[in-house]
């Protein structure tokens, strides 16, 4: 028989994962911003902004998936 600490600690610890994680990536997110704004050469700017929108994106995605996951909730049409 599973005790509830054998339960809760893996559910934990993948919380725990996912909120570090999240986290690692808005702090990537800010210090592009930051890296942007502070460059001065227009092939360094293009590049951090490749990296940017990609943290962006994916910074979305992990958004999208979250509100999926949550049950019901309205759902707002775009369009």
């Amino acid at each position: 028989m599973n005790s509830p600490r054998s339960v809760l600690s893996p559910l934990l610890s993948s919380c725990l994962s996912d909120y570090s994680r999240a986290r690692r990536l808005e702090d990537r997110i800010r210090k592009l911003c930051a890296d942007a704004v502070a460059a001065a050469d227009p092939a360094e700017l293009n590049s951090i902004l490749q990296k940017l929108t990609a943290a962006l994106c994916d910074h979305t995605r992990r958004v999208r998936q979250l509100a999926d996951a949550r049950p019901n909730l309205e759902r707002r049409h775009r369009g």
